[in-house]
């Protein structure tokens, strides 16, 4: 195998085992999905959004994180 192979196994392993299993060596999923969110956040308020590649990024976190979006219901209290 090559080394980006290696690499990429690698990184494989990692995630796929989860940061417990991994001693603590990775990020969790839940995690990675804040930072993207918080990234996308950030990108749509900041004078950036005009060039392409930052344009791009947010119509990609478009489709990837529409269906993450929090409402009103995701607090609702049942009595």
């Amino acid at each position: 195998m090559g080394d980006a192979e290696n690499r990429l196994k690698e990184l494989e392993t990692l995630f796929l085992n989860g940061p417990l299993r991994s001693g603590h060596q990775c990020f969790s999923i839940e995690t990675l999905l804040d930072v993207l969110v918080v990234l996308y956040d950030e990108s749509c308020n900041s004078s950036l959004r005009r060039e392409k590649t930052v344009s791009d990024f947010i119509q990609f976190e478009v489709l990837l994180l529409g269906g993450f979006s929090l409402s009103d219901a995701c607090f609702c209290v049942l009595i």
